[in-house]
């Protein structure tokens, strides 16, 4: 039987060989595309095709375009039935693993009798007439013995093990606290009796817990509780641990079952002399710090200079329990402890720097002061000047003009610490030039543009020419074309509402020019009835009194007169304190007055909502607005003449910005006439001039609008005696009466006047009434006290 199987395969490798010969000689024909070398990829042509195709090797099929894509040998199942195909690792071709019963190269061929390793698993083959037939050993199964019989299938192993299947059996890997072969026994962990020091112990599944008696810890009780774990002895004790209780060793100077009690070393009092015991760890000091003794306890007598008392270097001398500081210069005091301030005289001038020689902390930093700091050289003081000044003092000014500055002819005028070039115009070439020293050419008042005889001034700013105008009086507006000159006719008013004008942070003024023959009138009034400013004539003298809740709180005053026809200007500034200024030429004495603001730091004079030019209003405007009551404020008469420039808060006042209804018997510009050029007083009569008329003072017994009529003085009780006639009369002023005296004419004067024709004032102020700075002012028969503001009564006598 054998060697019939050994012949037949014998012939089966005959004819295989002869086929591929055959197919390798049909490559070899020219007609082939073999020829071409059209197989790629190293692949060698084995036969030909019907159609052609090259077939290459190392594969199992015919490709077409040249084999050029083959790259998975296996991707067209070359193996057949249940075979295994697998690529031979570096080359393009495959490996087939057949199943038991098969052989070839792809497992076409079916083994028709036993032969080796036909059965797997030790399974022992049996030749049946048609197949051989495989006797399994124990735990396989399947044709060939190839199937593992699984014991695990039932589950054999309990309480969660884990099976393992073998080889016709299994095993049970059992979970922690059980045991057997099914894993169905439970250990009992308590058996070994873990637990020490008559601890109880638990049995639970797969562990054992021990119950500790008290003083014992550890997983079997094994462990006696240590009390010093919690560190209960304080301050650097000891603890010795012992059974359910612990004992603390103290360090030296401590006491207590924790040592938390500090022994005070201080109780004996070992410090002498007044020394002060600090009590310490087991030890105290002494300090003798004020004591004048010194040592471990303050027991011996120390000198008073070894406290080093004096102050700034100063050396001290020790004498008979005392000590003597002596000083460096610039220092003074028992100790030296003060340093005289050799800048406290301003010494200084021209605004420049007192340095002391004594401010260690200056120098390195201030040039002037010596390169370096000692005491006996810090006495006086070095002066650093401002740019512009020198001298000891500062007190020389350098004059920066000494080098000619100023170009084209300008004027140097040397400033304080500075310069500055007045630059002139040239008439003759029309230049104006302009500049720090006068070298620009200023070209923006080529084309003359000031109205009103405003002069142009010319500047040069960013790159671009330009001009304005300094407006004369009367004028305002960039181009001086706006006239600021209003005129009064008396009996009204100019009312400015808040709306038109604006305030400067806390500060605002008011500000104007006036012209009037009154010795009594109102230029301004701002406010309402409980806290009002007024501006007013008052004999000529301009007054400005501020009231609140109907209390004078601030009245300032210049005397001179400005009752003369003649234009004055006046400037009132609000801020901390109240300054009123009459600038004018003619003002030789004193012209600026100040006192403190009255009003509370929530108050302000530039809050309030209505100021009043000339007069305050009565009733109602002509388009019938209601105006401020204010009957019950007393008033000086209304302003007749001309203001002019008037601000308000810096801003300009003119008609065109005061709506309608809002003035009375105000117009635009100033006309004043001369009444009396024309001297219309006769009889030797005082012409008047009031602005808009005139009054004669005549001479008695002259009265009269021009001094016209006359009315002679007679004795009535003697109708027959003449007190005077054309020729010879006898007038007495001021409401004298005439009367005879031993044969002469007397006047009998009324109180408050003297002369021999009554034409004297009697001056009430000759005799200074008034105190603390009160202003007297001279009435008829008395006079009345104008008092500061912190004074009041009759005299001023009253703080």
């Amino acid at each position: 039987m054998a060697l019939k199987n050994i012949n037949y395969l014998l012939i089966f490798y005959l004819s295989f060989s002869l086929l591929i010969y055959i197919k390798n000689s049909f490559c070899n024909k020219n007609n082939t595309r073999c020829l071409s070398n059209s197989c790629q990829n190293n692949s060698t042509c084995k036969g030909f095709s019907k159609d052609n195709d090259c077939s290459c090797s190392g594969t199992a099929n015919n490709v077409d375009k040249d084999c050029d894509n083959m790259k998975d040998p296996c991707f067209s199942n070359p193996c057949q039935g249940s075979a295994t195909c697998v690529n031979t690792p570096g080359e393009r071709s495959f490996l087939c693993k057949c199943p038991p019963g098969y052989s070839g190269t792809t497992c076409e061929t079916t083994i028709g009798s036993c032969g080796k390793d036909s059965c797997q698993h030790g399974g022992i083959c049996h030749q049946d007439p048609i197949y051989p037939v495989c006797i399994c050993p124990a735990g396989y199964t399947g044709r060939f013995c190839e199937i593992d019989h699984d014991e695990c299938a039932s589950s054999p192993c309990q309480n969660g093990a884990m099976c393992q299947d073998g080889i016709d059996g299994y095993s049970c890997f059992c979970v922690p606290g059980y045991q057997g072969r099914h894993c169905d026994l439970e250990v009992d962990e308590c058996a070994s009796d873990p637990c020490k020091n008559e601890a109880t112990c638990l049995n639970e599944i797969g562990r054992y817990t021990c119950i500790c008696p008290r003083d014992y810890s550890g997983i079997n009780c094994e462990s006696e509780i240590d009390e010093c774990w919690s560190q209960p002895c304080l301050n650097g004790a000891t603890c010795q641990d012992a059974l359910g209780a612990y004992f603390c060793d103290c360090a030296p100077g401590f006491l207590g079952d924790h040592c938390e009690l500090n022994i005070d070393e201080c109780a004996s009092q070992p410090c002498l002399h007044g020394g002060l015991c600090v009590d310490g760890e087991n030890r105290y000091s002494c300090n003798c710090t004020g004591s004048g003794f010194t040592g471990t306890h303050c027991e011996t007598l120390m000198p008073l200079c070894w406290s080093k008392p004096c102050h700034n270097n100063a050396t001290c001398e020790d004498s008979v329990d005392n000590y003597t500081c002596h000083c460096w210069p610039g220092y003074t005091g028992a100790q030296c402890e003060i340093d005289i301030n050799e800048c406290i005289s301003n010494p200084c001038q021209s605004d420049g720097e007192c340095v002391e020689l004594s401010s260690e902390k200056q120098y390195g930093h201030i040039t002037g002061l010596p390169s370096s700091f000692s005491y006996h050289e810090a006495s006086g003081y070095v002066c650093i000047c401002q740019p512009g000044f020198t001298g000891i003092h500062c007190e020389e000014d350098i004059n920066e003009c000494s080098s000619n500055p100023c170009q084209n002819g300008g004027t140097c005028e040397n400033l304080p610490g500075n310069y500055t070039c007045h630059c002139p115009f040239d008439n003759l070439s029309r230049t104006f030039y302009g500049g720090r020293d006068c070298s620009d050419i200023l070209l923006g008042c080529t084309h003359q543009q000031c109205l009103n005889n405003g002069i142009c001034i010319p500047h040069f700013q960013d790159g671009q020419h330009g001009f304005s105008c300094l407006c004369p009086s009367g004028y305002t507006g960039s181009l001086c074309e706006t006239a600021t000159t209003l005129s009064f006719e008396g009996d009204g008013f100019l009312w400015v509402k808040t709306g038109s004008v604006t305030t400067k942070g806390s500060v605002c003024n008011i500000a104007l020019r006036f012209q009037t023959v009154q010795p009594m009138a109102l230029l301004l009034f701002r406010g309402n009835r409980d806290v009002f400013v007024k501006l007013e004539l008052l004999s000529g003298y301009i007054h400005l009194s501020i009231q609140v809740n109907n209390q004078p709180k601030v009245l300032l005053y210049i005397s001179h007169n400005t009752s003369d026809g003649e234009w004055h200007f006046v400037e009132v500034i609000f801020a901390e304190a109240v300054t009123l200024t009459l600038m004018d030429d003619s003002c030789k004495e004193k012209c600026i007055s100040k006192a403190p603001s009255p009003l509370e730091s929530d108050q302000s004079i530039c809050a309030f909502q209505n100021s009043f030019l000339g007069g305050l209003p009565v009733g109602t405007t002509s388009d019938g607005v209601d105006l401020l009551n204010f009957y019950n404020i007393p008033s000086t008469p209304s302003f007749v003449g001309c203001l002019q420039d008037i601000k308000i808060d810096w801003n300009h006042i003119t008609l065109e910005n005061i709506s309608s209804g809002s003035s009375l018997n105000v117009k635009a510009g100033c006309v004043r006439k001369d009444w009396c050029e024309s001297q219309p007083c006769q009889s030797r009569g005082r012409c008047i001039n009031l602005w808009l008329s005139y009054q004669c003072d005549c001479h008695r017994p002259y009265k009269g609008p021009n001094c016209l009529r006359g009315k002679f003085c007679r004795q009535s009780r003697l109708p027959s005696t003449v007190c005077g006639n054309e020729e010879t009369n006898l007038t007495c002023y001021n409401g004298g009466n005439c009367a005879e005296f031993q044969a002469e004419l007397k006047c009998m004067c009324r109180p408050g006047f003297t002369g021999e024709r009554c034409e004297k004032d009697i001056d009430e102020c000759a005799s200074d009434p008034c105190v603390n700075g009160g202003l007297c002012q001279d009435l008829l028969n008395k006079f009345q006290c104008l008092c500061d503001v912190a004074f009041a009564g009759e005299r001023c006598e009253v703080d």
